[in-house]
């Protein structure tokens, strides 16, 4: 089968032009009396003419869905690409440190698979664990925070927006809190962050340090 389609490519970054390798199809219907109802199930597996990437897309049809067929990707379609340092995150910090890498993972599988509340509980434990990580636990949230700002990992302005983002994925576990795609972006841009900060930034600016010869 040689004709092409526009679809997802999560390794290319949006919507590109796809080879359609095969199609499987069924129907149904269902009828009574009054009125008749179908509708039919498309499968179709795709190779993206850019990255030669292979994808199953299944597009479903109701006649009765007035917002028109829902489209799945399998592997889902990722909406929030990762950065390009996380594949070498796992050389970049300290074996004490593993759980950042594994913690971000486990955040962009939720992210991939439109789990917003899971994410953001996973934002959540990864900022409390690398407070942990680098101050010790002091006993409570809030001077595990005030010892982090104490340290200099944090400014007094970073620190009110790390409270808010703690804060928000503390309520998607106690108070049933269902954040948007735009507050998961938000969280997930301010754990980036702190992960540079950190942990890339910290190391490189401590080798950058090392080279730069001293006063004469």
């Amino acid at each position: 089968m040689s004709s092409a389609t526009s679809a997802h490519c999560n390794k290319c970054g949006g919507d590109r032009n796809h080879s359609i390798l095969h199609v499987a199809q069924t129907s149904w219907s269902d009828s009574s009396d009054a009125y008749e109802v179908h509708g039919n199930e498309v499968y179709e597996m795709l190779s993206c003419l850019g990255c030669e990437t292979v994808k199953l897309r299944h597009t479903s049809h109701f006649s009765e869905d007035t917002d028109g067929p829902s489209v799945v990707y399998y592997p889902p379609a990722i909406f929030r690409r990762p950065p390009e340092w996380l594949g070498n995150l796992w050389f970049e910090v300290d074996l004490a440190y593993e759980f950042v890498d594994r913690l971000l993972k486990e955040i962009y599988v939720a992210l991939q698979n439109n789990l917003p509340s899971l994410a953001a509980m996973g934002v959540r434990a990864l900022l409390e664990q690398i407070m942990i990580s680098k101050v010790g636990d002091q006993g409570t949230f809030s001077k595990n925070m005030s010892a982090f700002e104490s340290q200099g990992y944090v400014s007094s302005l970073q620190r009110k927006r790390l409270e808010t983002i703690l804060e928000a994925g503390h309520a998607a576990i106690h108070r049933s809190f269902a954040p948007n795609r735009s507050d998961v972006i938000t969280l997930v841009d301010i754990a980036e962050h702190i992960v540079e900060t950190v942990y890339l930034h910290e190391r490189k600016v401590i080798e950058l340090g090392k080279r730069v010869p001293p006063k004469a």
